[in-house]
């Protein structure tokens, strides 16, 4: 994997960074994010991946709870809109956790320095996830 740089676009930077979530490749989400990267999940706050918080260790942990807590996660997006620095995608998450699997739709917007991801924001349907998770109980 080659560090990020000015000359590789930013949703491949994006890609990247989605397939080392989905992964918990925590070795490239520290090459493709900057060492104090801004972390948003809002939702309901009694759901375990809701985050706010700041930095490479943050991200990794959140991606580990992620797949810990819910199941393998991979991303369908369908839509990408690059503008300057920021990028916006749109799609769906796919949590699969047996014997069932969740879907819903989510949204990322993603803030770019120096090529490389400095903040970003997923919003997705925390309290269905909730629902979900606690049908599996």
């Amino acid at each position: 994997m080659q560090v990020p740089d000015q000359q590789q676009s930013l949703n491949a930077i994006f890609l990247q960074f989605v397939k080392a979530v989905s992964d918990v490749d925590c070795s490239v989400l520290r090459e493709v994010s900057t060492n104090d990267v801004q972390i948003d999940v809002p939702g309901a706050r009694f759901i375990d991946i809701t985050q706010s918080g700041h930095g490479t260790d943050a991200l990794c942990n959140w991606a580990s709870t992620v797949r810990r807590e819910c199941g393998q996660t991979t991303f369908n997006l369908h839509r990408y809109f690059e503008n300057g620095c920021e990028l916006m995608a749109n799609g769906t998450i796919h949590i699969q956790h047996l014997p069932g699997s969740f879907e819903s739709p989510c949204s990322f917007h993603v803030r770019f320095e120096s090529g490389r991801i400095a903040a970003f924001q997923l919003l997705l349907d925390t309290y269905a996830l909730q629902k979900f998770r606690g049908k599996l109980d």
